[in-house]
């Protein structure tokens, strides 16, 4: 969803954050009759107790067990002179260090906490937990390929995992190995334990790799089913994963179920923000707009001072065409939140709809005024150019975006970027550097028949580099060959080539498929007749074409025809 609520930030690292948020830090907090005085007073009988060998794990335990309490409630220096203990006392157990190193990354002590789990993972009867720490630690140093061998080897020692599983599968989706893809995702609802946390973080799998995999979902009909039974049964008194079931339905499209389930977590106590926002997304999956747009009021009300509500109410009403009601929740959300980037961008974009650049780029200079330098902000200040008809503006700003995205953000280099940039250096002359940019939005899809049509009528206009333009444009055509605009392109480069009888079927089967006439189709279609000698069909067409938008070129030759100097 668009938006979440912001918890406040804590002085950690992202390990840390990554681990809470993936259920892999489950500090299992015992609960201690005695206040911290009293348990200190136990633990002072306990050392001096004489044990025999036999008692030493479960004085290592009670040790540990101590530094958990001590975490608990606030006492960290205690707490890590209890998990010292423990090991002290038990210092050959590889699960006992694998748990003190859990709580070690809850304290920051990740240096600590990764020497004990290289430790403990020599053990021959090393957790899977230790393996799946030391990976995501690994991770974070930027060591990948190590990171996924011991992430393999916790799903080897312990299949149930689900964070393993989960960083095995990212890999294996970018690999494409589909198969191994489709075997982890199906074995583990047979190896996943129905605790609270496993089923949450299972159906987070699932829910990616088919997110990912639409195609497969059919595959996963049956275990996602048996998954929601089996969450079912446990969920009443769990909102998170009560939601993470909503998820799942209203992926398999079973939106009223998915309704019932949110609609009793909107009022959870405490409240329960995340709920409303999926029944948000609900509402918009589902087309119900009336209905999202009424949540989306709530949510603002409940907290006024986020943005984002506004935001998502101003890009529904948008699409409904309710424009004046879209633009003003995208200016309260900019009042709201001046350092946030989107409502700028969307009420820019709601500007060049209209045909309004000019007001767009008022509001991008407001943008400017408030927000860093940014790829969308110069992006979209190049499509305004360019709705302007300032093509070295236009480009000038595409440049600049084109820059901070190669040192910031590559994937914000699109197709449609390089689309964009190569139609503005074709208007401005420059057709070898356009070809470049089509050429590099067609190594993101090479099956962009926008492009390649666009690629071939540009050189065939210009009359160079007609038999590349020719391969381009029939590239195009095999991919949607009703295509007026295409048709037009073929027949166009056939007549540059001096084919005008094998340009003709495709010139008039363009103008047949036209819902309303088009001043360049029938201009080509013109000069095709005029070289065929069909000078009444010639005269015919470029009157047409003057009749729906005036050309001085077409009126020059319509002019010949008329006053009997063509022959």
């Amino acid at each position: 969803m668009l938006f979440s609520p912001m918890n406040s930030e804590k002085p950690s690292s992202w390990i840390l954050t990554a681990c809470l948020l993936l259920g892999m830090v489950s500090v299992n907090l015992i609960v201690f009759s005695q206040d911290a005085t009293s348990l200190d007073q136990g633990l002072r009988d306990l050392a001096a107790d004489e044990l025999d060998p036999s008692a030493l794990q479960f004085k290592a335990q009670a040790h540990f067990a101590a530094g958990v309490s001590f975490l608990a409630q606030g006492e960290k220096d205690k707490a890590l002179e209890q998990f010292e203990k423990a090991l002290q006392v038990d210092p050959e157990s590889a699960s006992l260090a694998t748990r003190i190193a859990e709580n070690l990354i809850l304290l920051q002590q990740f240096e600590k906490a990764q020497s004990l789990l290289q430790r403990a993972s020599e053990s021959d009867d090393a957790p899977g937990m230790a393996f799946e720490l030391l990976g995501v630690i690994t991770l974070s140093q930027g060591e990948d390929s190590q990171a996924q061998r011991l992430f393999e080897e916790a799903l080897r020692r312990d299949p149930s995992r689900v964070f393993s599983r989960q960083k095995i599968l990212d890999q294996a989706l970018k690999d494409q190995r589909e198969d191994l893809a489709l075997e982890l995702v199906q074995e583990a609802v047979k190896v996943t334990s129905y605790e609270v946390e496993d089923m949450t973080a299972l159906i987070g799998l699932y829910l990616k790799y088919a997110v990912l995999r639409p195609q497969q979902l059919k595959l996963l009909d049956q275990a996602l089913e048996s998954l929601v039974v089996k969450a079912s049964e446990v969920a009443e008194e769990e909102p998170v994963l009560e939601v993470a079931i909503a998820d799942v339905l209203m992926l398999t499209q079973r939106f009223e179920e998915a309704e019932k389930r949110l609609s009793r977590l909107k009022d959870f106590d405490p409240p329960l923000i995340l709920a409303r926002e999926k029944l948000i997304d609900l509402y918009v999956r589902s087309g119900e707009t009336s209905k999202a747009l009424v949540e989306l009021g709530e949510l603002a009300d409940i907290n006024p001072q986020n943005p984002r509500p506004y935001l998502l109410m101003g890009s529904l009403e948008a699409d409904e065409g309710n424009s004046e009601k879209a633009e003003s929740h995208f200016r309260k959300a900019m009042k709201i939140g001046p350092a946030f980037e989107a409502p700028y961008y969307e009420l820019a974009a709601l500007k060049l709809n209209q045909g309004d650049a000019r007001q767009a780029l008022e509001v991008l200079q407001e943008a400017r005024n408030n927000l860093p330098q940014t790829f969308m902000l110069e992006f979209y200040s190049g499509l305004a150019m360019t709705s302007l008809r300032q093509y070295a503006s236009a480009l000038k700003f595409l440049r600049s975006a084109e820059q901070l995205a190669e040192e910031k953000e590559p994937s914000r280099l699109t197709g449609f970027f390089y689309f964009r940039k190569g139609s503005v250096q074709e208007r401005l002359g420059q057709l070898q550097e356009a070809e470049d940019s089509f050429l590099k939005c067609l190594q993101k899809d090479p099956e962009d028949a926008t492009t390649l049509n666009y690629l071939g009528y540009m050189w065939a206009e210009h009359g160079k580099k007609l038999d590349d333009a020719f391969e381009w444009i029939q590239k195009a055509l095999d991919l949607e060959p009703d295509s007026e605009a295409i048709l037009d392109s073929m027949g166009w480069v056939l007549f540059q080539q001096g084919k005008p009888e094998e340009a003709l079927p495709y010139l008039e089967k363009a103008e047949s498929k036209l819902t309303e006439p088009d001043p360049t189709i029938l201009d080509h279609l013109g000069d095709v007749y005029l070289a065929l000698d069909r000078l009444p069909s010639a005269k015919e067409s470029f009157q047409k074409s003057l009749e729906i938008e005036f050309s001085e070129q077409v009126f020059e030759k319509w002019n010949r025809l008329l006053d009997g100097s063509v022959q």
